[in-house]
């Protein structure tokens, strides 16, 4: 396309006034420069540098490996369980328990003595001047031996079998074979609940206490909270008890008019029996109030 005089003139004047408009800007800008004073800047001196940190020791990295980032919450340890008390190599032996909470008490024979001694202990008493009783349990008692625990369980001919301790229901009055209260040469049944014991059966039934106890077996027994006796169970055929005819299930709630609600009382009481010619008990059988006498010749 050719392009007329006309419109090259009005395209060359369109220019010159572009490029008068730039000039003007450039020499407007110039002037400016110099007319108009720099701004004062104040600029702070730099700071001193850091002085370079002394190495540390490796136990100062330590709790960045003990945070350990990726798990916050860590699971709580379990203490290492501690060990079971082991059995008691003192010369001592149990004979028997009456559990009854903090008035718990035990028959503990001190072997080490000559001859041994056989007594009634409650929690915290002191066997022998070694040991403390630190509790009483059903089949055994804990010692505390010079700051550790250790067990003293009931020797297998003091602990009276399962069969043995059937309700008074199972076991026949007397025992075994069908045998009544009574017939022996040395206890004799005189009557209704009355016996006659000679004094060599009640001899040799006290020359050793902790034999004794192993005949039969006596828990307390409460009624309203409070002690009035103790339940015999677990008594041994042909035992003196069997003898005098006491019965699975009895509860002894009087001796000779002393209430037996107290253990300590009753191991005391057993010790003064030896030396009387006439007893009375009172207990409890089938929920009836009884009264056996005894007569010692």
């Amino acid at each position: 396309m050719v392009l007329s005089p006309r419109y090259l003139v009005a395209v060359n004047l369109l220019l010159l006034a572009l490029a008068a408009y730039a000039a003007a800007g450039i020499a407007g800008t110039a002037l400016a420069a110099r007319l108009i004073p720099a701004p004062q800047v104040d600029l702070k001196p730099p700071p001193d540098p850091f002085a370079p940190e002394k190495p540390r020791p490796a136990s100062f990295y330590v709790s960045i490996s003990q945070r350990d980032i990726f798990n916050s919450v860590k699971p709580v340890e379990t203490p290492p369980a501690a060990e079971p008390p082991k059995k008691t190599q003192l010369k001592v032996k149990l004979w028997g328990v009456a559990v009854r909470g903090e008035n718990s008490h035990c028959v503990i024979e001190d072997q080490s003595a000559r001859p041994p001694k056989q007594e009634l202990y409650g929690i915290n008493d002191m066997v022998a001047n070694i040991a403390k009783v630190k509790a009483i349990e059903w089949d055994r008692v804990i010692l505390d031996h010079d700051g550790a625990e250790e067990i003293l369980e009931l020797t297998p001919d003091a602990a009276p079998s399962i069969a043995s301790a059937a309700p008074a229901s199972l076991n026949p009055p007397g025992g075994a074979a069908g045998k009544q209260p009574g017939d022996d040469v040395n206890v004799q049944t005189v009557g209704d609940n009355q016996y006659v014991i000679d004094q060599t059966e009640v001899d040799k039934a006290f020359e050793n206490l902790g034999q004794l106890f192993t005949q039969m077996r006596a828990v307390p027994h409460f009624e309203n909270g409070k002690s009035v006796g103790f339940r015999l169970f677990a008594i041994r055929s042909g035992s003196l008890f069997d003898k005098i005819g006491l019965r699975n299930g009895d509860i002894v709630k009087r001796i000779n008019d002393s209430e037996m609600g107290d253990p300590s009382r009753a191991l005391a009481m057993l010790q003064e029996l030896r030396n009387e010619r006439s007893l009375t008990v009172d207990l409890i059988r089938n929920r009836q109030d009884q009264r056996l006498t005894y007569t010692v010749r």
